[in-house]
């Protein structure tokens, strides 16, 4: 493989692993083994399964690079690129047969997300993208152009912990809006508003794993990251652009 790694090298790559890691979670759907792990969030068997095997494959190909899981810690290597893996982000969902769950895999390049790649496996649907441009299924796809709030829908993937947290008045200013709520969140949120569906995803205590990969895919599809706070993508939304001033002034805390 070539020392610069490319996008099309990466989609070639990901779409190839994150495809094996959907035979098991569709093969594991039936009897899912779910455990809960310190910090209260839930782990399955399939989980640490489909890790093990996206660590393998990129130890095979890709040796001297690091890894970041969220299953399994981190192996950091001297080298200008770190893979980050959450191999079912939205493992609650995948726990009660909800099928708003997927797979993602980024590439940071000197600490920075450069590619990623999201696979939904109930939806036999991938997104990727490189900052610039994002990829359905290998076709491009875009956010859809604001239209007014009465006619747009708002995801969030809890919204008791919006309303509890810190930014809960903002929330419940939003709220006052004619948009439509709904809590279809985790990876799937992000989805919909890449492929066009909806207008803005918010999440709250984000890890890692959750929102690296997902960063050059919502940028490629021309959404905007509006951080809440200091510039560590923790608490953020993805918006369209015509609405990245609006959520700034209301949720941006100094």
């Amino acid at each position: 493989m070539s020392t610069e790694l490319s996008f099309d090298e990466f989609y070639s790559f990901t779409s190839t692993i994150t495809k094996e890691a959907a035979s098991i979670i569709t093969r594991n759907n039936s009897s899912i083994s779910t455990s809960t792990k310190s910090d209260g969030t839930l782990v399955t068997d399939t989980d640490l399964e489909v890790e093990k095997l996206i660590r393998a494959r990129i130890k095979e190909t890709y040796s001297n690079h690091g890894i970041i899981g969220e299953e399994y810690g981190d192996d950091i290597k001297n080298s200008p690129y770190t893979w980050v893996i959450d191999p079912i982000d939205g493992t609650t969902s995948y726990h009660f047969g909800i099928p708003f769950f997927g797979t993602l895999v980024g590439l940071l390049k000197e600490g920075k997300p450069v590619f990623g790649s999201m696979r939904l496996p109930m939806f036999d649907q991938m997104l990727a993208g490189d900052g610039s441009h994002c990829l359905i299924n290998g076709k491009r796809c875009q956010v859809k152009k604001f239209d007014g709030y009465e006619k747009s829908l708002f995801l969030t993937s809890d919204e008791g912990r919006m309303y509890e947290s810190s930014y809960g008045k903002s929330w419940s200013i939003l709220k006052e809006t004619d948009a439509t709520f709904r809590t279809w969140g985790d990876c799937y949120g992000y989805y919909l508003l890449c492929i066009g569906k909806a207008d803005a995803m918010f999440d709250l205590d984000l890890k890692p794993c959750d929102i690296l990969p997902i960063i050059p895919i919502v940028k490629g599809a021309g959404a905007k990251i509006v951080e809440f706070g200091k510039n560590d993508n923790r608490d953020l939304s993805a918006c369209v652009p015509e609405i990245e001033e609006k959520i700034s002034k209301l949720f941006f805390k100094r």
